[in-house]
């Protein structure tokens, strides 16, 4: 009985230990997983936040003092963030320009995804861009060039990045030229496929994807064989997305509230219309409204894009085989006029920037539906226009 009755004992306590093991487990895990993000629009400049594990989101804290700090793109290896300024070049206190922002975190991992806290932000250089009201920066996989898409003047600008991170000399400006039935051209957004061989570039007033070569050497930009996507007169593509395997781009339409799915052939460079959807329900009115960001989900599934106006995020479900998209449903805001969004590193939530409403408001995402709900987590900040976590890189 006594043997039995210190077995008993024993056990208890090894389940106590295992327990509490088990839950220190879980607590380094989810501390672990909690990640910083930048924040930028046209508030005061470049914020900082950061989610948990369990969807949690910080208060946002000013890094930095920026004019219009529209949109970022992350250096692949170095901590380093690209910012462009959506002003025009002539603009006398703030002129168009690229700047590269040193950035430190809590746990100093320069590649890592488990970084929780950015503590400070430095100015490194900043270059004058030629182009008017710089909206969209693309850097490339090996961290030697950025590329810049300029909306007044509809032209693509590429720069070198230095070893160190700075921003080297201009080595590309493309000016895109008004074509037949047009009256303008928008340069909106560029993407680099997985080769990183070629840049894609959406131009909202041409309706047309442009393909261009890297010249990795020279960090010039080459019309392909197959030069661009043409899209139906009065789309105006905006932003774009591959999917997760790469094989086909999705673009989100500005103009007349659709999304496109393009078939994407690496080895030739060329895109092939697969369908284009509405992405607002069936008999709704389009008047003053226009979409925004296109996001494919890591699963593979869904693609997304908001539409503002009308306050949502639109879910799209992807046909494995055909690559077509179909309009799943429309989720709100919670807020106006939804700019950017962005997905959690896990994919479990999306947080979706209302620039209207100086909010950023927290979604789970159901994966198997690819419905959103809203978790209840939403914080202040003044117009927020682009989201970047730090696992965001090239």
């Amino acid at each position: 009985m006594s043997h039995l009755y210190h077995c008993r004992i024993h056990l208890r306590r090894t389940s106590r230990v295992f327990l509490f093991v088990a839950l220190l487990f879980v607590m380094i895990m989810d501390r672990g997983y909690s990640q910083a993000f930048f924040i930028g629009g046209y508030g005061e400049g470049i914020y900082t936040s950061s989610l948990d594990a369990a969807g949690k989101i910080a208060k946002p804290r000013l890094l930095a003092e920026q004019k219009n700090p529209s949109f970022f793109g992350l250096h692949p290896k170095l901590n380093v963030l690209y910012v462009v300024t959506e002003t025009m070049r002539n603009e006398k206190d703030h002129p168009a320009e690229v700047v590269a922002y040193r950035f430190t975190t809590s746990k100093q991992d320069d590649n890592k995804s488990t970084d929780n806290t950015i503590t400070s932000m430095e100015r490194l250089n900043a270059q004058k861009i030629d182009g008017d009201i710089p909206c969209h920066v693309t850097i490339d996989k090996t961290g030697r060039f950025l590329i810049i898409a300029n909306y007044m003047n509809g032209s693509v600008v590429v720069f070198g990045i230095e070893p160190d991170g700075k921003i080297g000399a201009e080595t590309c400006n493309i000016v895109h030229k008004i074509v037949e039935g047009k009256t303008k051209s928008n340069g909106h957004c560029s993407v680099i496929d997985a080769t990183n061989r070629w840049v894609l570039v959406a131009d909202l007033g041409l309706d047309r994807v442009f393909v261009y070569e890297l010249d990795s050497k020279s960090g010039k930009l080459v019309p392909g064989t197959h030069p661009y996507l043409e899209l139906p007169a009065g789309s105006g593509p905006r932003h774009l997305a591959f999917s997760k395997n790469q094989k086909q781009l999705f673009v989100i339409n500005e103009l007349n509230m659709t999304m496109s799915s393009a078939s994407w052939n690496a080895e030739l460079g060329k895109l092939e219309l697969i369908n284009t959807e509405a992405t607002l329900p069936e008999g709704e009115s389009k008047k003053g409204y226009s979409t925004a960001e296109v996001i494919a989900h890591r699963n593979g599934k869904f693609v997304y894009g908001s539409n503002r106006g009308h306050d949502t995020i639109v879910a799209m479900g992807i046909d494995a085989e055909s690559g077509r998209i179909t309009r799943l449903g429309n989720y709100s805001t919670l807020g106006k006029t939804p700019r950017n969004f962005r997905f959690s590193p896990d994919g479990k939530y999306l947080l979706a920037e209302n620039q209207g409403s100086a909010s950023i408001v927290v979604f789970e995402v159901d994966e198997a539906s690819g419905a959103l709900k809203p978790t209840g987590e939403r914080v202040e900040v003044p117009s927020p226009a682009c989201i970047r976590f730090l696992s965001d890189r090239p």
